[in-house]
């Protein structure tokens, strides 16, 4: 998917970064006006559009991030078990327009394509932070917000994150994707300390629910050429949506997998289910009216989050577990944003008692 902005927005104080030159430059013909602030520009937006969000995606808004840039997760959630992850926010919004995608929501006030620009500041935050904890060891990723890579060839804060986490002792990136954008990642002189993870979905999902996403066989191809160059590898099936044939289709997307990508050089797999907040339902019908997120019943979870009944999310994570373990029993395999109750109902036991999944987490 090649973006091309309809008018790039440089907001005060963002004009002189290295980043923000780099992107000028790659849309020479584009329009560029300067702006005091984008809430400005969001105002126009909601004024001519009556899809907020979709058009906010064709606006470019180079940016000074001014807090700090490292957080933990978010899915420290009530009653939920997180991995022991970090996440730096380096864009908001995202290319894509898949149906379930909860920036619907969460940027519905601001749904603008905003990059930040300031690197820099990041690089000196994060050099303090793993300086002053080096006992500890930091798993960043960057794919909160947005998809880490699908805006590469646009915004390479990949030229700048990828050697400066090659050289660190306590710390790993994470760059979580839909995309088949890794040209520039190839071309890095080292995959030290940098972990490129894919999210993945039987083909009628990815047809149906991830408009403007590639397919899943240009995802392995991405894979496949990244863990040749030396990069670590992981998969994400989040989130795995029931539909009828689902058991086949996700069989499948395994036996696809494997095929491509070596098991043993899979750093992880983790599983998780369609899930959302209540006010998301309605966006979603109202923007993909297509959609079939909805065909099976949800509950509301502890984190207030409508879920897939347990039994059901039992049985999909137990299905998925056994078709991975067919081809390795020693590959880590973790639940994302998931009960304690689950997590026992699966596999048997917590994270703590299994020590290749406990550096991962904190209960």
């Amino acid at each position: 998917m090649i973006f091309e902005p309809e008018t790039i927005y440089v907001e005060e104080g963002a004009e002189d970064y290295l980043l923000t030159r780099n992107v000028l430059s790659r849309f020479s013909k584009i329009p560029v006006r300067s702006v005091r602030e984008s809430v400005s520009v969001t105002e126009e937006i909601k004024a001519t559009s009556l899809d907020v969000f979709g058009a906010g995606k064709k606006q470019l808004v180079l940016s000074r991030f001014k807090g700090s840039f490292l957080k933990k997760c978010p899915g420290i959630s009530p009653g939920m078990v997180c991995c022991n992850y970090y996440v730096v926010n380096l864009m908001k919004n995202c290319v894509y327009d898949c149906s379930y995608c909860f920036l619907q929501g969460f940027l519905e006030n601001n749904p603008l394509m905003v990059a930040y620009v300031n690197v820099e500041d990041l690089i000196e935050e994060l050099t303090q932070v793993f300086q002053e904890h080096p006992d500890r060891m930091f798993r960043v990723g960057t794919g909160e917000l947005t998809d880490s890579l699908a805006l590469e060839d646009v915004v390479p804060y990949s030229d700048q994150l990828i050697p400066f986490f090659n050289q660190q002792k306590n710390a790993v990136l994470e760059l979580k994707t839909k995309s088949d954008t890794v040209g520039l990642l190839l071309k890095q002189e080292s995959a030290e300390n940098v972990i490129v993870s894919w999210s993945l979905n039987p083909p009628n999902i990815v047809e149906h629910e991830e408009k403007g996403t590639p397919s899943l066989h240009q995802r392995l191809e991405a894979a496949r050429l990244c863990q040749e160059k030396g990069y670590k590898v992981g998969f994400h099936f989040d989130p795995i949506i029931l539909f009828p044939g689902w058991e086949r289709a996700y069989e499948d997307l395994v036996r696809q997998l494997f095929a491509v990508i070596p098991v043993d050089r899979i750093e992880w797999i983790s599983l998780g289910s369609f899930r959302y907040r209540s006010r998301l339902k309605q966006i979603i019908k109202d923007r993909h009216e297509d959609t079939r997120l909805f065909t099976g019943e949800h509950v509301p979870s502890k984190d207030g989050k409508f879920r897939y009944l347990r039994s059901q999310r039992n049985d999909a994570y137990a299905t998925l577990q056994r078709y991975i373990k067919q081809y390795s029993e020693d590959l880590n395999v973790y639940l994302c944003m998931e009960t304690k109750e689950v997590w026992e109902g699966v596999t048997g036991k917590m994270p703590r008692s299994d020590k290749k999944l406990d550096q991962f987490f904190d209960l």
